[in-house]
């Protein structure tokens, strides 16, 4: 086992990524990226975490800020739990923890959406202590290596793993180590056709030995996905928009949207004229369902003709509206407008 961790660190002393903006020893800079960077790409996650980092420097910062603060600089990131959980631990941060993070695991883990990994990953790159990683990339490498073609999230296949790595852990050199089973598994142990001749521990992979790399990890069957059709209707002036709070629970809960055509009665929209619509119906993906997203616009002299609950919907600056907390979609079409 001590054989196989040198080999990782070796590898990645040589062929490792250094120059990613986390890369450096704070924990705060850690935990950002790594909850950032869940379900989410390195090169999608490195302009959000620069522009976060560069509004948000230290805890205290992040603990003060309003939710609606950080929402707008997580706009089109997705998966909008992960800021609004982020925020929540900041603020018991500067509570219990004199705004730092606790370098035990147990603290971690107790902390909104810090789960075993990203504790781990807390650890062992940013206090340099022992701590396990188990992202996508990791536990592709550890799986192949050790030829379980179990589906890669079942329960018993996570509880496996996580013994396995934590038998694999070295005694010493957790970051360089951590780092680069990651770094081995997002550079040279791919998805889809691996390059095994790069790889420092191919002669230990019972996946290469048995050539069933582009088997493992074996997917789980996946269920259809649900389709959702929207509705929404654009109000706008010269120099303003309407936008109304989503106050009902979901992944856009607290974010700004298009009100719903359903939010107005014909009566009240009869005297407005809607303009051609530059926004044929479009597409988007969410993890778990598709949307079907339809927008019709309406431009109005006088916003006052258009009775509105001012508790829920708000007419703001167009040219502010981009910068608000608003998911891709409506981002998208606000920054067309």
């Amino acid at each position: 086992m001590n054989n196989f961790s040198q080999k990782i660190i070796s590898w990645y002393d040589a062929n490792g990524r250094k120059n990613l903006p986390w890369q450096k020893e704070d924990p705060y800079k850690v935990w950002i990226s790594e909850v950032m960077l869940q379900q989410t790409q390195v090169s999608t996650v490195i302009p959000y975490f620069n522009k976060f980092i560069s509004c948000f420097p230290k805890i205290d910062d992040l603990a003060v800020a309003s939710l609606d603060e950080i929402l707008s600089i997580w706009s089109g990131l997705g998966y909008y739990t992960r800021a609004k959980n982020i925020h929540k631990t900041a603020i018991i941060l500067r509570e219990d923890f004199d705004s730092k993070l606790p370098n035990n695991f147990e603290d971690l883990v107790a902390l909104p959406g810090i789960g075993f990994s990203t504790a781990g990953a807390i650890l062992s790159l940013g206090f340099k202590k022992p701590g396990v990683i188990l992202d996508g990339n990791v536990k592709r490498v550890l799986l192949r290596m050790s030829g379980n073609k179990s589906p890669m999230n079942e329960y018993k296949t996570e509880k496996s793993l996580k013994e396995f790595a934590q038998i694999l852990l070295p005694s010493a050199n957790f970051k360089k180590y951590s780092q680069g089973l990651m770094d081995l598994g997002a550079t040279i142990c791919k998805p889809q056709n691996p390059d095994c001749k790069k790889c420092p521990i191919v002669i230990d992979c019972k996946a290469n030995d048995k050539n069933i790399q582009n088997l493992i990890p074996l997917k789980s069957v996946r269920k259809k996905r649900k389709e959702k059709k929207i509705d929404w209707v654009l109000f706008k002036t010269e120099n303003k928009v309407l936008l109304m709070r989503n106050k009902e629970s979901g992944i856009w809960q607290n974010l700004w949207l298009l009100p719903n055509k359903d939010h107005f009665t014909s009566k009240n929209i009869s005297k407005l004229n809607p303009i051609k619509s530059n926004f044929p119906s479009f597409k988007h993906q969410l993890s778990h369902k598709d949307l079907s997203i339809s927008v019709k616009i309406y431009t109005i002299k006088n916003k006052d003709r258009l009775p509105i609950d001012r508790t829920s919907f708000h007419w703001v600056n167009i040219s502010d509206s981009v910068n608000m907390g608003v998911p891709k979609p409506v981002k998208e079409i606000l920054n067309k407008i």
